[in-house]
């Protein structure tokens, strides 16, 4: 099969396609075949180097990758629930490592969900980490609802525009910031309040916070905090600049939360049925071969994507 092997911690050109065996299964274990994967920037980082890298070089096929869908190849002997021919995705493996770039993956049970008949394998492989991250994050600390205030940051980006569907969908008021080509695209996702954060000001243009969904790190932690109501809580992602987001906002008396997803199968099912009922719409702003993923990083690095960056096995 071909893959994707990270030859060493650097640029993309540490990626390169290799013709590898198709992997060996154990009993619980299932063989997906791969239709889509999408790329994370956490991925972006584990090539440039960060606590994933040294132990994944050390495997015999170093493939970075956790956000896949496909068709069930084969099972184990102890496997009950799936059989070939099933059409599955998931966040494979993670927090240990999924290896998706690839034409063949291994998962366990807990790690695949039915792909709804109605949804494609391209939306239900867009539809893992960054709409896990919004959800679980919304949902588990924000605890948004009717009449909760909630300012998502980079809403037009990979978790961003998941962030704003989950934030109407539990009945929250949204503000969101994005650049002003963008603010079309934001509004059609269910933003009641567009910011233009290069020709506005947020602070001014948010006040009273609920929630703050933190999806920049950095200085815009400090920024939020003045848009935050007494008791408010900002949700930091960037794990890489969100460190002091807990003592920062506990000085102006807010919550903060410096986030990092749990790959709960219950939630990748809820996500399944908002896709199967339409009522989660992922947006796929590009699809690169296997062969292009070079490239397909190069784009993802840009930091200016709209939604899901996609790649496709066929």
């Amino acid at each position: 099969m071909k893959a994707v092997i990270l030859k060493e911690i650097g640029d993309v050109d540490q990626l390169e396609i290799k013709d590898i065996p198709i992997p060996k299964i154990k009993d619980d274990e299932i063989l997906v075949k791969t239709k889509m994967a999408s790329i994370n920037p956490i991925e972006i980082k584990t090539r440039k180097g960060n606590r994933f890298s040294k132990q994944l070089l050390q495997h015999e096929y170093p493939i970075l990758g956790w956000d896949a869908s496909g068709v069930v190849e084969k099972v184990g002997e102890n496997v009950t629930e799936f059989k070939p021919g099933d059409k599955v995705f998931g966040i494979i493996g993670f927090p240990g490592f999924g290896k998706t770039y690839a034409e063949y993956f291994v998962a366990e049970e807990k790690h695949l969900t039915y792909v709804p008949e109605s949804v494609s394998f391209a939306d239900a492989a867009a539809s893992t980490i960054a709409a896990i991250t919004a959800y679980q994050a919304l949902r588990d600390f924000g605890k948004l609802g009717e009449n909760t205030k909630v300012l998502i940051h980079a809403a037009s980006g990979g978790v961003g525009h998941y962030g704003v569907q989950f934030a109407k969908h539990f009945g929250a008021e949204v503000w969101a910031t994005a650049s002003g080509p963008k603010e079309d695209f934001v509004k059609e996702l269910g933003v009641d309040h567009f910011i233009d954060y290069k020709t506005q000001d947020f602070e001014e243009e948010a006040q009273d916070m609920d929630v703050v969904f933190d999806l920049i790190g950095g200085d815009y932690i400090d920024r939020s905090l003045n848009c935050l109501k007494e008791g408010g809580v900002i949700i930091s992602i960037p794990s890489a600049t969100n460190a002091e987001v807990e003592e920062k906002a506990d000085k102006v008396g807010c919550v903060g939360v410096r986030f990092s997803l749990k790959n709960e199968k219950r939630d990748m099912e809820a996500i399944a049925r908002m896709l199967k009922t339409g009522e989660l719409k992922p947006h796929i702003s590009k699809s690169f071969k296997l062969d292009e993923i070079r490239e397909a990083h190069k784009e993802l690095e840009k930091g200016h994507t709209t939604g899901k960056i996609v790649i496709t096995m066929e």
